[in-house]
């Protein structure tokens, strides 16, 4: 397989498993958007899919090609976390505090203030993705 089509797979299963995360996470949350239920858990896990792209280009923009999804080095997981977990991070001081999109039921862990659900979301399904794409051949 290709470069080009491992990372479409590394995207395509970003989305699937984002998509899963906002739907079953969903309870953890009181929704105060405008737009509220399945329509802003869609618009979540693309914008989800979007931040995971982000990071994937980035990558690619420093290493100078999109090569590294077959072979990552640990650095390359790091990244993803780190950026994950500081985009995380942001998106919930953010939506959370100043825009009060959403808060947090009593069953949601925290850490911080910051929900346990959202803080991991990024890093894990992006580091899923990227494991499940580059064992495909």
């Amino acid at each position: 397989m290709n470069n080009k089509s491992r990372a479409i797979l590394f995207l395509f299963f970003a989305l699937i498993l984002n998509l899963i995360w906002e739907f079953s996470h969903y309870s953890l949350y009181y929704d105060y958007s405008p737009i509220r239920g399945a329509p802003h858990l869609f618009l979540a896990g693309f914008g989800d899919l979007f931040l995971i792209g982000f990071i994937f280009l980035i990558i690619s923009s420093k290493k100078k090609s999109i090569k590294w999804i077959k072979n990552p080095v640990i650095g390359d997981y790091v990244f993803l976390i780190a950026i994950g977990f500081l985009i995380s991070i942001l998106i919930e001081i953010i939506n959370v505090k100043f825009l009060g999109r959403w808060a947090y039921k009593p069953q949601m862990p925290v850490i911080f203030g910051i929900g346990l659900s959202p803080l991991l979301q990024l890093a894990v399904t992006s580091i899923v993705s990227l494991e499940i794409s580059r064992r495909i051949d």
